[in-house]
């Protein structure tokens, strides 16, 4: 799709707000030049490789600080400050994962 990719999410560094195995529909049109604090953007990371965070802050300088949503997720400091270049593109819609059903939640 163009300007559009789907990406599955990976780990609960972002549940329970995009839980573990949902999708994510991210535009990637000119996304770099819009973010906005709040925002759920997908981007490169040099140590962690492409990763879905909420973007906590845009600093004085303009760089972007990133955080999960869960309490293991990777902080902020961890990740470091991130460059606009490196956005790859904003969340416009999650298709959450269902949970599944043991037999034993069954009974």
């Amino acid at each position: 799709m163009l300007g559009f990719h789907i990406s599955r999410v990976r780990g609960t560094s972002m549940s329970p707000r995009i839980p573990e195995g949902s999708y994510v529909l991210v535009n990637c049109w000119r996304s770099s030049l819009s973010v906005k604090p709040g925002q759920i953007i997908k981007i490169r990371h040099s140590r962690y490789g492409d990763i879905i965070k909420t973007l906590a802050h845009i600093d004085d300088q303009g760089f972007l600080w990133l955080r999960g949503e869960h309490k293991s997720s990777v902080s902020m400091l961890d990740m470091g400050p991130i460059k606009h270049k490196q956005v790859i593109g904003i969340v416009w819609f999650i298709i959450r994962s269902i949970p599944k059903i043991t037999s034993e939640a069954a009974s």
